[in-house]
């Protein structure tokens, strides 16, 4: 596992990393809470530009909330599928559609794998992505272990051709705790970021 350098936004960091792959990666984001749903903006941007269609994993944001501001900021929607776990979180009662599915507030991992493996062969692209807006909510909701094991699954994924590449976030602040850095073993690339480009 590498760690990328402090400098240069999540978009040069990314592409860099991305265009040097032939095979299957998980990149960690270390990302100041400050810039987070910025430089999620620019990662799913990013993902997109280079031809990716992907689902979103939000624990931090809404889906209706998320979907709007996503639109405001010119990323093409189409190209993504959703899970919410944000929406319990805040007693919203939400159905599921098409283009997302809702968890429980206890984010049981059980529960998000089905709902991972229930959206992946709704991505119609061989280049599809998963991006998990914050690994840290998961951590804080689900012992240790179960989000090792998680976080085993999302290499499985991987190995299984399903995915080609997955982008999991964390709050820069929680990075060096010792959970965090159980996680960091399990990623092929760690970017920090101090800007939000």
């Amino acid at each position: 596992m590498k760690s990328g350098k402090k400098d240069g936004g999540v978009k040069e960091q990314l592409e860099s990393y991305i265009s040097k792959q032939k095979g299957k990666w998980i990149v960690l984001l270390e990302i100041p809470e400050e810039k987070y749903f910025e430089i999620n903006v620019n990662t799913l941007k990013t993902l997109i530009g280079r031809g990716f269609s992907g689902l979103h994993i939000s624990l931090n944001r809404p889906y209706q909330n998320l979907i709007e501001l996503l639109k405001e900021q010119h990323i093409d929607v189409g190209k993504l599928s959703f899970i919410d776990g944000a929406s319990s979180q805040a007693d919203l009662k939400e159905k599921e559609t098409e283009k997302c599915i809702y968890i429980s507030k206890e984010l049981k991992i059980d529960e998000l794998i089905r709902a991972i493996y229930k959206s992946i062969p709704k991505i119609k692209n061989k280049n599809k992505f998963l991006f998990m807006d914050s690994i840290t909510t998961l951590a804080l909701y689900q012992p240790l272990s179960e989000t090792l094991r998680f976080a085993e699954f999302l290499k499985r994924v991987l190995q299984n051709d399903e995915i080609e590449g997955v982008v999991v976030n964390v709050a820069k602040d929680l990075a060096q705790k010792s959970f965090i850095k159980d996680i960091i073993l399990k990623v092929d690339k760690v970017i920090e970021i101090d800007g939000g480009k």
